[in-house]
């Protein structure tokens, strides 16, 4: 299975879309009052939803739904090649060396985000008959709107490199083939309005526009040194470690997160598109797009400030990173401020996926046309996806992952007996619940709690007053003598109809199951608190107390007094 964590919570949105008659594309069970809709990933959770209603469990959901999106992205690639008048045998090779790219796998984490970069090909696929063709036809906009479509429902960052990398092929298209401007105003104004098109479907299915940006020390601190793009980090990629290429890099030693000094090498890539280059120029139009794509993708990789071996010092703490450690600006801080889009890539470094994307494609190009010069590429394409190989012991984290998947559906069916369908229940202490985002839709209960930044503040905004009144997890760990006084007053008013007092921190289980009990304590004090109200039931189970009003909704299994 590729990720455990990120899966918990799609996996969540999947279980409710299929908990419906038909698959739906809002959450019933997460997130309530009102039905909750996916921030990002929506491709990818119907794609699991289907396969839930097939029978599947949710370990092998996940994996085929990832795997599907896959072989799409896989036919992408070789299609792309197919336009550029490769042949068949490298755009399969090539196909293979773009997927072998450690900035994809190495995203598995963040589900959907690697999903994106992986379809990067199958976009430009999506956009070339419209960039290109010397009349585009109503089937080649269809396809360009429909690439748009997916991306942005499937991750916000590619949908973003997407619309630069169309913009930037324009360019390249229109200055080679010298357009008349009217013919190209009509271009762009058609590749405008089906990015247009898919962004304000998606702003209607979220019910917003945008979400608060981040500041720009944030992006400096996610962006990338310059030495990540041309060294990997020492212990990932077994041939770079053997040969002593690699090198080593703590965590302790940079801003931002480990993902910012692992993932962003692309020198594999770089050499291979030289490599291809000198063999032969191929197609010259297509080239200089791909080109101009790879340069600006890297460049914004570099986020606001330069950076070369540039080392958090030491006593400092946390991850951003003030302008005064990094004081040469790249530039490109104004945009990121100030344009629309530009503003949400605060992760700078994931730019570095649309320059190797533009590396690949800068390969494959330039074998278009020359058959005969195929078979020197195809080694080379070889090569990269050998230097591409992670160790052995990166592959056993897949089955990690899965059993750890299995271990949570399990935990969710011994928790289903203790609560009734369909009743409204809210887990305190809240705050980033992926567990509960699994769990609700599991066990087909309406939960208040959601998991996943967006969502959370989508979820908390429409609350009612009796849950917005105790504090975030994130924010206050402790529990408050006036607990108890909180709980009974969501009930009394009946804002919800159970309160499930939660032993652990319900994004813990993102990690592995079972999960330390650190709340325990304090809410089984709570819980004797509310065991001497009457008007109160107490059901325990391992990890929760659920707390109820004595009411009609309760049975047989949610009236039995607390017992320890």
């Amino acid at each position: 299975m590729p990720t455990f964590g990120q899966a918990l919570w799609v996996m969540g949105f999947a279980r409710s879309f299929a908990n419906s008659e038909l698959i739906w594309i809002f959450a019933n069970n997460i997130g309530n009052p009102a039905p909750a809709a996916i921030a990002f990933g929506l491709p990818a959770a119907l794609a699991a939803a289907a396969f839930l209603k097939l029978g599947f469990d949710a370990a092998d959901a996940y994996s085929l739904s990832f795997g599907a999106w896959l072989v799409l992205a896989f036919w992408g690639c070789y299609r792309l090649g197919r336009l550029l008048n490769v042949g068949t045998l490298l755009s399969l090779t090539a196909a293979a060396m773009w997927l072998s790219t450690p900035m994809l796998w190495m995203h598995e984490s963040y589900s959907s985000l690697a999903l994106g970069m992986s379809l990067l090909p199958f976009y430009a696929m999506c956009a070339w008959p419209t960039i290109w063709d010397e009349v585009p036809s109503p089937t080649a906009f269809l396809a360009l709107g429909v690439g748009a479509v997916i991306a942005v429902f499937m991750d916000g960052y590619t949908f973003v490199m997407f619309a630069v990398a169309t913009f930037c092929l324009w360019v390249a298209a229109t200055i080679r083939r010298k357009e008349k401007w009217k013919r190209a105003v009509i271009r762009i104004g058609l590749i405008g309005s089906a990015f247009l098109v898919a962004y304000t479907l998606f702003t209607l299915y979220i019910g917003r526009a945008s979400f608060d940006p981040a500041p720009m020390d944030f992006f400096r601190a996610w962006g990338a040194n310059i030495e990540f793009l041309f060294r990997p980090v020492q212990g990932l990629l077994w041939l770079s470690d053997w040969i002593g290429f690699s090198e080593a890099r703590a965590s302790a030693d940079y801003f931002g997160d480990p993902s910012v000094f692992t993932t962003p090498h692309a020198i594999f890539l770089i050499l291979a598109a030289i490599i291809g280059l000198a063999i032969s120029h191929g197609d010259k139009r297509a080239i200089y797009g791909f080109m101009i794509i790879g340069l600006v993708g890297f460049y914004f990789s570099l986020g606001p400030s330069f950076k070369f071996y540039t080392l958090k010092p030491n006593g400092v703490a946390g991850p951003v990173m003030p302008a005064s450690y990094a004081p040469i600006p790249t530039g490109t801080g104004y945009i990121s401020e100030n344009l629309p889009g530009f503003d949400a890539m605060r992760a700078s470094y994931r730019w570095a996926a649309l320059g190797m994307f533009g590396m690949w494609a800068v390969f494959l190009a330039s074998a278009s046309g020359r058959r005969s010069l195929t078979e020197w590429r195809i080694p080379v394409a070889v090569g990269v996806v050998l230097c591409n190989l992670p160790h052995q012991a990166w592959l056993a984290t897949y089955a990690a992952n899965r059993e750890n998947m299995q271990n949570v559906e399990a935990a969710a069916k011994s928790i289903d007996e203790n609560f009734v369908d369909d009743e409204r229940v809210f887990f305190a202490p809240w705050g980033n619940d992926f567990f509960i985002t699994f769990l609700a839709p599991s066990i087909r209960i309406k939960a208040f709690n959601i998991g996943g930044d967006k969502n959370v503040a989508t979820a908390f905004d429409q609350w009612p007053a009796a849950l917005q009144a105790f504090p975030q997890r994130e924010v206050d760990r402790t529990i408050g003598a006036n607990y108890a006084d909180m709980v009974t007053a969501v009930l009394t008013s009946h804002a919800a109809d159970a309160v499930a007092l939660s032993f652990i921190d319900n994004l813990a289980p993102t990690q592995a199951w079972p999960v330390k009990q650190e709340f325990k304590e304090d809410l089984l004090r709570v819980a004797d608190t509310l065991a001497a109200n009457q008007a109160l039931s107490l059901t325990r189970t391992a990890d929760y107390i659920i707390v109820r009003l004595h009411s009609p909704i309760s049975n047989s299994s949610a009236t039995s007094t607390l017992s320890r």
